[in-house]
């Protein structure tokens, strides 16, 4: 009896475990299938060699964002809108990088917790968006030009 109530709970522990992977991957399905489209239409109309990077940005519009390498050895940026056309191209040496977005940040924020950096697009504009928590706890977007690092708009809630 004791070892049929245990095979019981393992059984139905087994058969939740599997629930929740299926519907989780039913739920990432158009999300991996937007950024494979992506991708597929950076390397085709970017001409990109390799990918090193693949994102996804949700804003006033939808963009995957694909990081990578053209024949000539540049790296590139691409937006793909959701309509999969190219927006924009760029090389990653014309925008500022990474690693200095939080010194823009920092000349007239003080973040207590940086969430994220990442691309972004907002009319017809290259972006880095950068998500993070102000000494109240609110929750604050701060997005600069990613050509420049230029002030372009901030949002909190």
């Amino acid at each position: 009896m004791k070892k049929w109530i245990i095979f019981s709970i393992i059984m139905i522990a087994i058969i939740i475990l599997w629930q929740f992977i299926s519907i989780y991957q039913t739920a990432m399905s158009p999300v991996k299938d937007q950024m494979e489209k992506g991708v597929a239409v950076a390397q085709k109309g970017a001409e990109l060699q390799t990918v090193e990077d693949v994102a996804a940005y949700n804003g006033t519009d939808s963009f995957v964002i694909v990081h990578g390498m053209d024949s000539k050895k540049e790296e590139l940026v691409v937006w793909v809108k959701e309509s999969k056309e190219i927006v924009r191209t760029m090389k990653k040496k014309d925008g500022i990088p990474r690693e200095d977005v939080l010194n823009y940040l920092q000349t007239d924020r003080e973040p207590k917790e940086i969430i994220s950096i990442s691309l972004a697009m907002e009319k017809n504009t290259p972006l880095w968006e950068i998500k993070y928590k102000d000494i109240n706890d609110q929750y604050n977007l701060y997005f600069i030009k990613f050509e420049n690092g230029e002030y372009f708009q901030r949002i909190i809630f």
